[in-house]
């Protein structure tokens, strides 16, 4: 009888195991994020580097369409959206194995890619069509077209949900986009050629690099309108702003450097020789850390924010240009 009961006992106490291990499996995997990587759009051999924030190397190459530029990571790391502009596509690719999950082709010149609020769309701006295409983020489904201005680039979706901003380079004006209503419901006059967009860690301000004018608009989001306009270098391309929104960098193609801005004097502090032809950059979540692809320099650097000093050169593939969110939750 002491034999029956211990088996009973031990059948039960084994079942229970399992059922905890399920569990806890269950929910690692449900709450598990990718490492943290850096994906960098290569339009010279059609590829994206991955490469380890942790160990600071290009550990994998990604194979995607013709001429890749525009990039944007989601919040956890599970997923990459690539667009490619030469081939008519857009690629997501999974965070995890590096592997396409799916391609669509896509208007005649996706360019400027995002991600909203809570990841479950997909933002494009199509350069030749002048629309914002709107993808379901689980299988790139066409959910709506947004007519804004002349040449749309760059884009930055609010951490409310509620606004899209779009930069219409050829109209030199920024369109915003009610989410909900889907539709252009303002827009705002910058500098001449504005390419590069990003949004504060606040939602308060958006940043406009001006290719040709050479200057940075500063824009209040509740008023919508400009309370500041910078000199930088030349012909600024990406900007990007610390997470304590204590410095803001811009990229400056054709001088080669890194103009470093103050937020509250909204003036130019430093600038930096960077290597050549900078182009994307993004700001580390989680350290005090800038990453910046040279297109001439087939490189990522990787400087400090506090001390402006560049910590390391990381190969890439050919002609890096890195245009977006290419960390997750890079700012």
């Amino acid at each position: 009888m002491s034999i029956s009961i211990t088996k009973k006992h031990q059948s039960k106490t084994k079942c229970a195991y399992v059922h905890l291990v399920l569990l806890l499996v269950g929910f690692i995997s449900n709450n598990l994020v990718a490492a943290p990587f850096a994906f960098v759009t290569n339009q010279g051999d059609d590829s994206v580097s991955v490469i380890d924030l942790n160990s600071l190397k290009n550990t994998a190459t990604i194979q995607v369409g013709a001429k890749p530029a525009g990039i944007v990571v989601s919040g956890d790391g599970k997923r990459i959206y690539v667009s490619n502009p030469e081939s008519k596509d857009v690629y997501l690719i999974d965070g995890f194995d590096f592997k396409t999950i799916i391609s669509k082709k896509l208007g005649l010149g996706p360019l400027g890619i995002a991600l909203s609020h809570d990841d479950s769309m997909v933002y494009v701006a199509d350069w030749y069509q002048d629309v914002v295409y709107v993808l379901d983020g689980s299988d790139l489904s066409l959910q709506a077209e947004i007519a804004v201005g002349d040449s749309p680039s760059g884009l930055a979706a609010s951490k409310d949900g509620k606004r899209l901003y779009v930069a219409d380079r050829d109209d030199n004006k920024i369109s915003v986009i009610d989410t909900v209503q889907q539709r252009v419901i303002d827009r705002i006059s910058v500098g001449n050629r504005p390419f590069g967009i990003r949004l504060d860690p606040a939602g308060e301000r958006l940043y406009v690099a001006n290719v040709a004018s050479n200057d940075l608009t500063v824009i209040d989001l509740k008023q919508n309108s400009v309370i500041a306009t910078i000199p930088v270098g030349n012909s600024p391309y990406g900007v990007a702003i610390t997470p304590l929104n204590d410095r803001v960098f811009v990229t400056n193609q054709h001088d080669n450097s890194l103009s470093v801005i103050d937020p509250l004097k909204l003036q130019e502090t430093h600038r930096l020789d960077i290597g050549e032809y900078p182009e994307g950059i993004i700001a580390d979540p989680n350290a005090n850390l800038v990453y910046i692809a040279n297109w001439f320099d087939n490189e990522m650097v990787v400087l400090n924010t506090k001390t402006l000093r560049i910590i390391k050169h990381i190969p890439t593939g050919e002609s890096p240009r890195a245009f977006g969110v290419f960390v997750a939750g890079g700012t």
